[in-house]
This record gives structure tokens, sequence and C-alpha cells, in this order.
């Protein structure tokens, strides 16, 4: 049984993602002994490692004695914790950056340097609901600073200013998403044109359609 502290403090920490797939769980989150209770782990914030229900079943009904796939290991599940909780903690940081606004122009080509978040959403038909909805995951771009888009109204034809711009979904190839999955929770420079948020599948405060990206 794990104590509420622990488990409120875990909670907060992984902001109810699950350390490994990293969706969103809402209520359909459970933590998990990294060293077995039955191996004297204890339940203790250093020993919890929050999942999700699929992510649980794979990590706890590994059969030795009928070994397929690789199981995971105790110092594995700690890496992925202490990963998974730096990330979470960078974005609060980046939050609570001071703002220095710079404005950018619809299909302007830029040069952005930011943070590689990747996150789940509810997609078709509705957009609203985890449970009801397929589910698309992003790759995002956690802005330091936030920027001002101006764009063009896509129903009267005139310009709009959108500001306090910090979260950029990123549009990348298969073969960028292939190349660059190692800056997955990292700082990255990012070169690429912007538009803004104008369909359900778009989930940022504004969109990047990205040419590169490389590490910071």
């Amino acid at each position: 049984m794990w104590p509420a502290t622990v488990k409120d403090r875990v909670l907060v920490a992984c902001a109810r993602q699950c350390t490994l797939c990293h969706k969103f769980c809402g209520t359909n989150i459970e933590c998990h002994h990294i060293t077995p209770e039955a191996d004297g782990g204890e339940s203790t914030f250093e020993n919890c490692i929050p999942l999700c229900f699929d992510c649980h079943a794979d990590v706890g009904h590994y059969n030795v004695r009928h070994p397929k796939g690789t199981k995971y290991t105790s110092a594995e599940l700690r890496g992925h914790r202490e990963n998974w909780f730096g990330a979470m903690a960078t974005l609060a940081e980046r939050e609570r950056e001071p703002d220095v606004i710079s404005e950018v122009y619809e299909w302007q080509l830029v040069s952005l340097t930011g943070f590689v978040w990747r996150e789940t959403f509810p997609g078709r038909p509705n957009y609203q609901c985890f449970k009801t909805d397929e589910n698309e995951t992003y790759w995002m771009l956690i802005l330091a600073h936030p920027i001002s888009l101006i764009a063009i109204h896509p129903e009267h034809g005139g310009s709009y200013r959108r500001e306090g711009i910090k979260r950029l979904q990123m549009l990348l190839t298969k073969e960028q998403y292939d190349h660059n999955r190692f800056l997955v929770l990292r700082d990255a420079h990012v070169h690429g044109r912007l538009f803004p948020s104008i369909s359900g599948h778009h989930h940022g405060d504004a969109n990047i359609e990205v040419s590169t990206l490389s590490p910071a």
C-alpha cells in the first residue's frame, strides 16, 4: 500500500502521465514498486514509478520461466523515471521563464530553440476524450520565451495577432521523426515556418513546419 503523501508527490512529478509511454492517464494510472516488495522494496518516493494500465501489465507480468522479449530491469525503470521527472521539471521551469516577446509572421522562416516534448491528445472523431476518441501523438516544441504570430484570418482575410505562444506543434516527415528520436526530452534548434492552429489535429498554440532540427 502506498502512503498518500508518496502517491501525491509521484503524480505531481509525472503530471499523471505514464513514465514509459508518456501517455496522459488521468485516473487510469498506477504506482509500481521498482524493486518489488517481495524483494524488500519499500513504498517510498524513490522506489515508485507511475505507469498506465498497459505498461504496468507489461512490466509486471514478464514470465521468467518462458522468456519472450526483454524484461524491464529495476535499473532501466529508474532511468525512465528520472528522465521523465527531469523532463517535467524542465517543462515547469520553462513555464516560469520571463516573457520576451518577438513577432513572427505566418509562414515566415524562423529559427527557434526549445525543449522537444512528446504528447498524446484525443483525436478523431471528437477530439475530446482519450477513452472514446483515437489517440494522436505529436512532438511539441516548448519555447523558453513566448512569441507573437501575425496571421491571416481564414474566413474574412484580415490579419490578426496571437500573443503568448509557447507551445508549437512540430510537423515532421517520417524520416525526420526516425532520425531525431534522440532529441525528445532535450533542447533543440528548430528551423521552419510557423502557421496558426486551424484544425482539430492542431494541439499547440501554433504550428511549425520543420525544415531542420538539431541538438541545442
